[in-house]
């Protein structure tokens, strides 16, 4: 019996040997590497110009009271002009999220001959949003934007008076909630897509608020991309107590901008 015993420790001690060997040969599924995701992105736009076709329109209430020949509602919409517009970001992207911010000045300038009207707009916009991925490509977004205009209107009384144009400026700031949605797609390694919706406003600061943008970025060298794309803002904002003519009131202007888009990033 001892004999045997010593016979069967030996047969245990080689067969645990060899298990041994063989788990040394080959990792286990807990000490396998996990696949590798996708690093952390970091793009900064120095420079993006947009060269966007401005119009607006404005809308002044009628004066409780009467106002002599400033009385009633002014109205007067511009043609859409050509105007230059200059922007800057930068985005952090991961795996399953983003974060961008960018600023935006834009000075606009369109109007139209009958009924007389002008609109002289120095915009201002800075957004800051992030975006977490819902499915797919597709995320959701929520954000911020800080719209500050500086507004110099003129709009003729009514179609047919022969009084000088009225006039009014002022200079407001409000913030924008923003909410919307993000696609993203690459092409290879050398192409890669955005499309953005987002609206906002509400009220809180504009009454509207709402951007559509569309990009291709062409990733040129490893640290070195370029960026084409097409824009389009569309805001509606309510000022009270401007001075107009020789009234305050309550000014509502709409402004469009939409046109392309062409710049670079460096990738870090």
């Amino acid at each position: 019996m001892r004999g045997a015993a010593v016979v069967f420790a030996a047969i245990v001690l080689v067969a645990s040997s060899g298990a041994v060997a063989r788990a040394e040969g080959q990792p286990s599924s807990q000490t396998q590497v996990a696949p590798k995701s996708r690093p952390l992105r970091i793009t900064f736009y120095p420079l993006l110009v947009r060269v966007p076709i401005f119009g607006a329109s404005v809308d002044v209430p009628e004066i409780p009271g009467g106002g002599g020949g400033e009385s009633g509602d002014q109205s007067g919409s511009t043609d859409y002009s050509f105007n230059a517009a200059y922007m800057a970001g930068l985005s952090i992207e991961g795996p399953r999220w983003f974060g961008e911010v960018n600023g935006l000045w834009a000075a606009l300038s369109a109007s139209h001959s009958t009924p007389f009207t002008t609109v002289d707009s120095d915009v201002y916009f800075f957004t800051a949003r992030g975006g977490i991925r819902l499915f797919r490509n597709l995320s959701g977004t929520v954000g911020v934007r800080r719209v500050s205009v500086g507004l110099d209107v003129q709009v003729t009384p009514t179609a047919t008076s022969s009084r000088a144009p009225l006039r009014g400026s002022t200079k407001p700031g409000v913030w924008d909630p923003l909410v919307g949605l993000d696609w993203r797609a690459s092409l290879g390694r050398s192409w890669s897509f955005d499309a953005v919706f987002q609206g906002g406003g509400f009220g809180v600061g504009t009454d509207v608020d709402v951007e559509g943008d569309l990009y291709a970025d062409w990733h040129a060298a490893r640290h070195f991309d370029v960026r084409l794309g097409y824009t389009s803002i569309f805001y509606k904002l309510t000022i009270d107590d401007v001075q107009i003519g020789s009234f305050e009131r309550t000014l509502v202007t709409k402004q469009t901008l939409h046109g392309p888009t062409i710049g670079f990033g460096i990738v870090f």
